[in-house]
């Protein structure tokens, strides 16, 4: 009984060694202190591989990534942001992992609330451009997607999309998208606008508005791809 007991406490103690050990075995690309807690970037040259935090100098959660080699040094800190995603106050973490053209997709974890430690958001890991606005209490997300039409022509569609927390879950409110028509000589673009429909868990029928190029092109599209400046 003894030697099993023995045996196992050994085994604990190697486990958590290795732990330790697997959190230190990457290459410090950044790291950031918040309120005496230290959130740390590790990887390969500009691979982001792992999360660290530690407090008081002591590891208190880790979590492995997978980044793109795409994302590279993302705006200095390789793609990894602190931000309140759900608005109970609590920091949480989000990280880039994947780049296509505008689009930047993220992987997120939400703080616990009675301790220093974080759960993944399926709801939120996997969309794009995440910006949370804490004076709306809203989740804007954006998407880009194209498409072939006849032999020469195509179609592009950006779209910025607003989710908000109902009841501890992330569900749509409404979209904002530009759609591009190649082929289309007067009116190219058209800008629409739809709201969720929670009884028919869907979208109603957007509201459109037809343009030419020269009024595409003398507004102010800032608001659709508000991530841009926050990316410069």
């Amino acid at each position: 009984m003894k030697k099993t007991a023995f045996f196992l406490a050994c085994l604990l103690l190697c486990l958590l060694v290795c732990t330790g050990c697997a959190a230190e075995r990457h290459d410090l690309l950044y790291e950031i202190e918040r309120d005496g807690v230290v959130y740390c970037v590790r990887g390969t040259g500009t691979q982001a591989k792992q999360i660290v935090i530690k407090k008081d100098g002591s590891l208190i959660w880790s979590q492995r990534v997978k980044a793109d080699r795409e994302i590279g040094n993302l705006g200095g800190t390789y793609g990894f942001e602190l931000q309140d995603l759900n608005f109970d106050g609590l920091l949480d973490l989000l990280i880039a992992v994947e780049k296509t053209k505008d689009c930047v997709s993220y992987v997120c974890w939400l703080r616990d609330a009675d301790r220093l430690s974080f759960t993944e958001s399926t709801e939120l890991s996997g969309l794009c451009n995440i910006y949370a606005d804490a004076r709306l209490q809203a989740i804007f997300a954006f998407s880009q997607t194209a498409e072939m039409r006849g032999e020469d022509g195509y179609s592009t569609c950006d779209k910025t999309t607003k989710y908000v927390w109902e009841e501890g879950k992330l569900v749509p409110d409404m979209y904002a998208a530009i759609n591009y028509y190649s082929g289309a000589t007067q009116y190219p673009y058209c800008y629409s606008v739809a709201y969720y429909d929670a009884e028919i868990k869907d979208f109603k029928d957007s509201s459109d508005d037809w343009m030419t190029a020269e009024e595409y092109r003398s507004l102010d599209w800032d608001f659709l791809y508000y991530f841009k400046d926050s990316e410069k």
